[in-house]
């Protein structure tokens, strides 16, 4: 081996010692998020999927599908679901590769969270469902109409993805990039950066809320160590929505979905809202103010009141 190799050898060496290092830094100083409402797991295909359940169970129930990014949990909830538990026996689930749900090394396809949705339904919930989901979840719901349009009731969304959005097809950087986040040290160190404290911090603050005075650092908490509980899993998830592979085409579900479909969006989502109606003549609009992406944590009340007018 000549001089310039052995340096190589010897740099690449101690980079990869350094990133494997703030890994295990990082993995360290996670601090363990304790609900104080009680968990039960459901089992698909050998994956466990964490869940809660609040409510009388002779109220109607209602499924709360979290918004699908590794940072999302069923904790997304946490500032309306006893307010709905008074109407509702509420479910609120993990989806797989997010909060305290397995997260494995798989490729996450839209059709996959179909199939755990509906078998939740049928093997816990079994009776039909009403279901709210957030943002890029959204398809994910309306999938499940499509296909097993007997287990759904009623379906609320809020600020639903654009239909351009997920159509839209994976680049070569968007693949190299889904391809890297799974190499064991630099890929994790990539999704450590991507998923820092100051990364989501900036992302809640100004794309998810209204007011950046909203964010409490309850919120930030659970959402950091959503990111990073399980040695920083999530890039799996992370990789797939990348690499396009959560992306689907609804129209042909929405043309084909006779539900009552309620869209709940804040100004912004009104060409959204729009392009969805085009679609489907079922669909009732309802829109709400001051807020951004994720209105059930900075205005509940008025989200939680939203819903409970839609299903009722």
């Amino acid at each position: 081996m000549n001089k310039p190799t052995k340096k190589l050898v010897t740099y690449s060496s101690l980079l990869l010692t350094a990133l494997y290092a703030a890994n295990k830094y990082i993995d360290s100083c996670i601090t363990p998020i304790t609900s104080s409402k009680n968990s039960f797991t459901f089992v698909w295909k050998e994956h466990q999927i964490q869940y809660i359940e609040k409510g009388d169970n002779k109220n109607p129930p209602l499924l709360l599908i979290h918004n699908l990014i590794p940072s999302s949990s069923k904790e997304e909830w946490y500032r309306i679901d006893d307010i709905l538990s008074k109407d509702f026996h509420v479910y609120e689930l993990d989806l797989l590769g997010c909060g305290n749900s397995d997260k494995p090394n798989i490729t996450y396809i839209n059709y996959m969270y179909v199939q755990i949705i509906s078998a939740f339904i049928n093997e816990v919930i079994k009776e039909k469902t009403n279901i709210c989901a957030a943002s890029f979840s959204s398809s994910i719901v309306l999938m499940t109409a499509r296909f097993y349009p007997g287990i759904i009731n009623k379906i609320v969304i809020i600020n639903p993805t654009s239909i351009d959005k997920l159509v839209k097809p994976a680049t070569y950087k968007n693949k190299i990039e889904s391809n890297i986040l799974e190499l064991p040290i630099i890929g994790t160190f990539l999704y450590n950066c991507k998923m820092s404290k100051s990364s989501i911090e900036d992302y809640y603050k100004y794309i998810c809320f209204y007011n950046d005075k909203n964010v409490s650092s309850k919120t930030l908490d659970i959402t950091y160590y959503n990111a990073h509980n399980q040695h920083s899993s999530g890039k799996f998830l992370l990789g797939s929505i990348i690499g396009k592979y959560t992306n689907i085409n609804i129209i042909y579900a929405l043309n084909k979905i006779n539900h009552n479909l309620y869209l709940i969006g804040n100004g912004n989502y009104k060409s959204i809202i729009q392009e969805y109606k085009k679609y489907n003549k079922n669909i009732h609009a309802v829109y709400v103010s001051n807020c951004r992406l994720l209105p059930q944590l900075e205005i509940p009340e008025t989200i939680a009141d939203k819903i409970k007018r839609s299903l009722n």
